[in-house]
């Protein structure tokens, strides 16, 4: 009986032809097709939500550290490199202690900010004497996310921002209500 089932065979355990097996293939091809560009639009926001988190983060920092240690605290945004770092001293203080370490935002974003010099300045207060906006971006997604902080009491508010980056950052572009 047993060679009698090997010399016909059983017809379910032929295994796959190859139009099976090219189904399957084109079916995955055309999912991963799909699902790509979301999955790449996804890391891109996250990248600048992780990036956004850090910079606020390095700011308020800053400002803590200036209050706790009663001294002016100077930080400075490098929008090349993509970093936050403390500013260097100069001739009548020292900044170190203002970050307990400088921030590095993850490589798919971008900085842009209306601040000269991009350098921010907290007193021993945690007040600041210039008002500014930072826009964190990533050119291929729609997601933009924006700090502004006040002149004086050095108020800061966040959310996302909606002008174009490609002009000058302002403000009244920083909507707090979706984020």
């Amino acid at each position: 009986m047993l060679l009698t089932y090997i010399k016909k065979g059983n017809k379910g355990d032929r295994g796959i032809t190859l139009t099976e097996m090219l189904l399957v293939v084109i079916v995955v091809s055309i999912l991963a097709a799909i699902t790509t560009p979301s999955l790449i639009g996804l890391l891109n926001q996250s990248q600048v939500t992780g990036g956004f988190t850090q910079l606020r983060g390095a700011i308020k920092e800053s400002q803590r550290q200036a209050q706790r240690r009663g001294r002016q605290c100077k930080i400075s945004i490098d929008t090349t490199k993509k970093s936050v770092d403390v500013s260097p001293p100069d001739t009548n203080g020292d900044y170190t202690g203002c970050l307990l370490n400088p921030r590095k935002l993850p490589d798919g974003v971008l900085i842009k900010t209306n601040y000269k010099s991009s350098k921010i300045n907290f007193s021993a207060k945690g007040n600041t004497s210039s008002a500014g906006t930072i826009v964190v971006y990533n050119p291929y997604t729609q997601s933009q996310k924006c700090i502004v902080i006040s002149l004086g009491l050095g108020i800061m508010r966040s959310g996302n921002y909606t002008g174009d980056v490609n002009n000058s950052v302002k403000a009244k572009h920083c909507d707090t209500t979706g984020s």
